[in-house]
């Protein structure tokens, strides 16, 4: 399920000890770069290298935003940020819940935000660029640094400043020991959200990591008896449980390991459930077993010999997750039918629904090394693009468009999936039209330019089956096909230009298994050489895309993997 493949990357709180006074605040990875970093000029911060400051003797200050008449000093300012809380009230809460019954987000921050300085001004941050979103649609750890953000105007400058002044606040609170963690961990899911929003999921991993070491302190005070029974009732029954889908989510993201937020789980994951919110963190914990299963089989069996026997340690994890998933749904269906007559029915969750059925194909096709395994979920795929469908036309607005983001986990991912997997034509494109329409940002998932790279797969799939039944006719060898068909993403072509019916069959040989996006310039994946790279009219700086499909060895009698790397000419 991952969706990226970067190298070279550390997850994780990143230090700077020589970079500006600015990222040290934020404790993101400074670029050092004179007089203004990168990170700083490409958001409107304002940067500042300590031997530039006037008062040494200073602790760090606040990043701020480089305004000539900042807004939020303005007569007006008052009335914007009464504004701001209304449209968060009215419109932003309920889609930052995603179609779920999350509290936290239509109550609790609503009602902190009363006595918390910091968490009002990281709402009214968040509900400004919700309506008036500038969002990176680079591939997760591949963004372009090189691109200023110049197109920031003065309302979603504003919002930034905002944002900076809540960062400030924690922070000051956090130098004078007089911060409570528990607001410091609020505040934190409100700047993982705002960094979210902007399509920022470098920074967003980042505090992630932030938030699990407030909760894993806070569950020290929990245990010391300085935290009251609300506040420790809230942690345990939406923060932690908030940090699980995110954390699950995560694992996508390739690079990124599981972290100690899975230690946190209260719930017994074999037993009944009473609650939807139990089923949800159920869901996401096994979701997470199932994507790092997923990663493990993966690599055993890109190193296995095709004539040694399948690991019976393998098969029996695979079986055992596959009867933990089964359970699920079983407690799932069960507690929805005996709520049916009661006073709060609890309703089937297309949600839910949807990724069950996803991780439930994805673990099924664990220890298979042939695409063709996929064809026998045609019927899960149908069920993942009809829920969806249902999914987003509840969230549809009055004016018909869809929100810009969604901070819990929404139908992205099982769509990405079905959309790269289903090579039923009908079922893949419905999948695909979805996934264009459904908000751009989903918490860590960025739905854009995962739409980009799906249909770019489902066309050179398909260029490659016509190319492979002509080679078959000719008889030609299969291996000049993918010399022929590799040389830029320009070959690639709509289905009607190709002829194609919409019965096509995609033959194994054409199907795509794996695949990297990468950018030469920061460096290469396994894999790749220096001589896979270095051809004519390639720009170092441009995303490229390595990836394998499988060839059957007629004298073996068995398949063999091929690799390619090849522009990507996303415009990403």
């Amino acid at each position: 399920m991952s969706i990226e493949a970067p190298i070279n990357r550390r997850i994780g709180a990143a230090k700077s000890r020589s970079g500006c006074t600015t990222c040290k605040i934020r404790k993101v990875k400074c670029g050092e770069e004179k007089p203004n970093c990168l990170r700083c000029s490409s958001t409107g911060r304002k940067c500042e290298y300590q031997h530039d400051r006037t008062s040494p003797s200073r602790s760090a200050t606040p990043p701020s935003l480089t305004l000539t008449n900042s807004p939020s000093s303005s007569p007006d300012s008052g009335r914007r940020e009464r504004y701001a809380f209304e449209y968060y009230f009215q419109h932003a809460a309920q889609h930052l819940a995603g179609g779920m019954k999350v509290d936290f987000w239509t109550k609790v921050i609503p009602q902190i935000c009363r006595s918390e300085p910091a968490v009002w001004d990281g709402m009214i941050a968040i509900s400004t660029l919700f309506q008036y979103p500038n969002q990176s649609l680079d591939f997760t750890l591949l963004r372009d640094r090189r691109k200023a953000s110049n197109s920031l105007n003065q309302i979603q400058l504003e919002a930034l400043t905002w944002y900076s002044r809540s960062i400030s606040s924690v922070h000051s609170q956090i130098e004078r020991g007089t911060a409570d963690p528990y607001v410091a961990l609020v505040s934190c899911v409100l700047f993982i959200c705002m960094e979210t929003i902007q399509g920022r999921m470098e920074e967003a991993l980042q505090l992630f990591m932030q938030g699990v070491n407030l909760i894993s302190e806070l569950r020290t005070h929990i245990a010391q008896g300085r935290v009251s029974v609300s506040k420790v009732a809230l942690l345990e029954q939406a923060i932690i449980p908030l940090f699980l889908r995110l954390g699950s989510v995560s694992l996508t993201i390739s690079g990124t390991q599981p972290s100690d937020i899975f230690a946190f789980v209260g719930i017994n994951l074999d037993c009944e459930f009473t609650s939807a919110e139990q089923a949800r963190t159920s869901l996401a914990v096994l979701s997470a077993e199932v994507i790092m299963f997923e990663r493990e089989t993966f690599t055993y069996l890109r190193a296995l010999d095709p004539d040694y026997p399948m690991d019976p340690i393998m098969v029996s994890k695979k079986e055992s997750l596959r009867a933990r998933v089964s359970r699920w749904h079983g407690f799932y269906t069960r507690m929805c039918e005996n709520n049916i007559n009661s006073q709060s029915p609890i309703e089937y969750d297309p949600l839910l629904l949807i990724y069950y059925t996803t991780i439930s194909t994805v673990l099924s096709s664990c220890l298979i090394s042939l695409e063709t395994v996929y064809d026998a979920h045609l019927a899960d795929f149908e069920t993942i693009v009809e829920q969806a469908r249902l999914s987003l036309l509840a969230s549809t607005r009055p004016d018909g468009s869809q929100p810009p983001f969604t901070f819990e986990v929404g139908v992205g991912l099982p769509l990405f999936l079905t959309s790269m997997k289903c090579r039923h034509p009908a079922v893949r494109r419905q999948a695909l039209d979805l996934l264009k329409k459904a908000p751009p940002m989903q918490g860590l998932f960025k739905c854009t330019p995962s739409a980009l790279l799906a249909e770019s797969f489902m066309m050179l799939e398909e260029s490659y089956s016509v190319a492979f039944k002509q080679a078959t006719i000719t008889g030609t060898s299969e291996d000049t096909v993918t010399g022929d068909h590799s040389e830029d993403m320009q070959i690639i072509q709509p289905m009607h230009q190709l002829g194609i019916s919409q019965g096509i069959q995609v033959p194994e040989e054409a199907r795509i298994h794996y695949y990297c996006v990468f950018r030469p310039s920061e460096g290469l994946p396994p894999g790749v050489s220096e001589e896979d790279i270095n051809k004519p009219g390639w720009n170092p700086n441009q995303l490229c895309l390595h990836f394998g499909q499988n060839r059957f060895d007629p004298g073996k009698g068995s398949w063999r993997q091929v690799f390619e790397c090849i522009p990507f000419g996303g415009g990403m």
